[in-house]
């Protein structure tokens, strides 16, 4: 395998593995050349090159009623494809190819991703209504040596299967030979299809069809301009004058410059090589074209992606700063925190006696605690219970933010999952609630790890100093209103206090920092964990980087554009 196969192998590799994610225009546009380009590669490019001196496939096609099965039988001088005044005769394309070649076109070489049927007499095939995938092939001896000659249905075919296969047959072809009509030569779907064939370079003939008398000459200027216009001025032009058949059969005059034609470039192997090689160029060609409409539909969706991220990054750093300023602002002291935690510390009472230090306060908590059944727990539940539901509404109200983003974004609606987690999520605010406290107590256990603060802290209670911490953290007065602002503050001022006197100040100022850092690296984890689902939809954008540094490989190895 040479290295310029080689790196058309890659780019299809890449093509396949890309996954287009949406259903945005963009995507079913991208998803469609990435198809048609692996199409081309499977069907025409990868057999073609391994074999250069296999027969030419010459694909007769154009628009609907010009004539095609009439001038393939009139070209093999038998009726060999059904033709009718019903439209579309040709729904089953037809391969007529030489006895030798049998073998070649019947094996997965040709037109692989198609069925193939094969037809022991001409008379056997009759106007099919069948809308299968399938091509029959017949034999015969009447064709020149190594060329065959195909059947298509009509370009601009009523039948969206008939359309879509003449498109995927003109794609695997080695040579064209287009028929028209002078009544509808300018018809714009098959110029469509003929300006793809002038910009590849594939080698085309035109044959204008049913040329009313003495219209011969204006007809075939005009058409002439147009095959000009759309790149194919060399493009030889052979017509067909309007007349009477002869058992359904042209006059063999009336095909003689075209089969001469066909005789001649294909005479020999060099010659059929020549036009394989062409051919391969331009199916090349068309290949880049399409990867390169497939990368720009990968970016398109990673633009989508990326603005879905962003989203997703903003309802997050909302949802943190509202956290943050609802634990600071006192929010979280209100009503019975502030009445229990006052009845512990006796804020008034102690703030004025903290300088006889611990022991004082040792004297004080436990005359309070002394037979009451550990009256600190109502405020840890109290602060736990706060915070909890404040961090369950946070997160509840990110996924609404998401979903409301995302819903309002085209290419995102569709990726909004659908799933209910209101369960889960309270309970793993009440999760990450406990966490953290366990984290103050860790903390408490560090910072008093001398005999000295241990001592102090077990004298005051380790349930007491861990209440006290976070109504430090919690002590702000901004979110209180009226007596509790004065209360709040009392009892911050009397929990510090407390703490210092246990700790010194800037332990107390570390402990606080640590404290608040590590609950927010637990919400912040806490919000991505919520929004898991929706990050699971951007898991993606990779595809047009595969497929660009695929097809930088082909154009310097192929030496194109």
């Amino acid at each position: 395998m040479t290295s310029s196969t080689v790196s058309l192998r890659s780019l299809h590799e890449a093509l396949s593995e890309g996954e287009f994610g949406l259903t945005i225009e963009s995507s079913q546009e991208g998803k469609a050349a990435a198809t048609r380009a692996l199409r081309i590669l499977d069907d025409h490019v990868f057999p073609r090159l391994d074999a250069l001196e296999a027969p030419i496939l010459c694909v007769l096609g154009g628009s609907t009623g010009a004539g095609k099965s009439t001038l393939l039988n009139s070209l093999l001088r038998e009726k060999v494809s059904a033709s009718s005044v019903v439209r579309p005769t040709t729904r089953q394309p037809l391969l007529v190819h030489r006895p030798e070649d049998s073998e070649w076109f019947l094996s997965s070489s040709v037109l692989p991703s198609l069925g193939k049927k094969r037809l022991l007499e001409a008379s056997s095939r009759q106007a099919s209504e069948s809308t299968a995938q399938v091509v029959e092939l017949f034999e015969s001896d009447s064709l020149p040596e190594g060329l065959a000659l195909l059947d298509a249905p009509d370009l601009d075919s009523v039948v969206d299967t008939n359309r879509e296969m003449a498109r995927q047959l003109f794609d695997t072809a080695d040579l064209w030979v287009f028929v028209t009509t002078a009544a509808r030569y300018a018809d714009a779907i098959p110029w469509e299809t003929l300006s793809m064939a002038g910009r590849s370079g594939v080698v085309v003939a035109v044959v204008l069809n049913r040329v009313p008398p003495g219209a011969h000459e204006a007809v075939s200027e005009d058409l002439r301009r147009l095959l000009g216009e759309n790149g194919l001025s060399e493009a030889p032009l052979f017509t067909v004058e309007e007349q009477t058949l002869e058992d359904e059969l042209l006059p063999r005059e009336a095909v003689s410059l075209l089969d001469e034609w066909l005789r001649l470039i294909c005479e020999n192997a060099q010659a059929r090589a020549e036009i394989a090689h062409k051919a391969v160029m331009a199916s090349l060609g068309e290949v880049v074209d399409d990867s390169q409409r497939a990368i720009k539909a990968f970016e398109a969706e990673t633009e989508v992606y990326a603005e879905g991220q962003q989203a997703l990054d903003e309802a997050q750093e909302k949802s943190l700063e509202r956290i943050r300023v609802a634990t600071a602002d006192g929010t979280l002291l209100r009503g019975e925190v502030l009445a229990r935690w006052y009845e512990i510390v006796g804020a008034a009472d102690l703030t004025r006696s903290l300088g006889r230090g611990v022991a004082f306060l040792r004297d004080r908590v436990t005359h309070y605690l002394t037979g009451k059944p550990a009256p600190v727990v109502p405020v840890e539940d109290a602060l736990e219970e706060g915070l909890a539901e404040l961090l369950a509404d946070e997160l509840m109200r990110t996924r609404d933010d998401v979903t409301e983003l995302w819903h309002a974004h085209r290419g995102l609606r569709e990726l909004i999952p659908d799933t209910e987690k209101n369960a889960d999520i309270r309970e793993l605010s009440t999760q990450i609630t406990r966490e953290w406290q366990k984290d103050l107590l860790e903390i408490i256990r560090t910072q008093g790890a001398s005999r000295r603060t241990t001592a102090r802290v077990m004298t005051v209670g380790l349930n007491v100093v861990a209440v006290a911490l976070m109504i430090v953290i919690f002590a702000s007065t901004g979110g209180l209103t009226g007596l509790e602002v004065g209360v709040a503050g009392a009892s911050a001022a009397v929990s510090h206090k407390l703490l210092e006197a246990i700790f010194g100040d800037q332990a107390v100022r570390a402990m606080t920092k640590e404290a608040h850092t590590i609950l927010e690296d637990r919400i912040r984890s806490a919000l991505a964990s919520v929004v898991e689902d929706f990050t699971a939809e951007l898991d993606r954008g990779k595809s047009e980087d595969n497929v660009a540094r695929a097809l930088q490989a082909v154009l310097a190895d192929w030496k194109l554009r």
